[in-house]
């Protein structure tokens, strides 16, 4: 079985959206996890980081990569519900 170029680019950009979806989560992690209080410089931050990748992830016009950035902000939300 042989693959497109054109498969193996949407792999690709799939795997890469994956990555980027997980460094967002892990991000947050980073970033918000220990800090009991949250400044408004912490909503901030974290605001113009969802703002980022929600924009990119739109202008790609993919209803997966729609649905897996759906995923993402859910889990979140779950744990960073300010940021909502």
């Amino acid at each position: 079985m042989t693959v497109s170029p054109n498969q193996d680019y949407e792999r690709i950009l799939q795997d890469r959206l994956k990555e980027d979806l997980e460094w967002l989560e892990r991000e947050f992690e980073l970033l918000f996890r220990y800090k009991k209080i949250k400044t408004k410089d912490d909503i901030t931050i974290g605001n113009k980081i969802l703002d980022q990748i929600v924009d990119v992830i739109k202008s790609n016009n993919s209803e997966e990569a729609l649905n897996l950035l759906a995923i993402t902000l859910n889990r979140i939300e779950q744990t960073y519900p300010e940021f909502f």
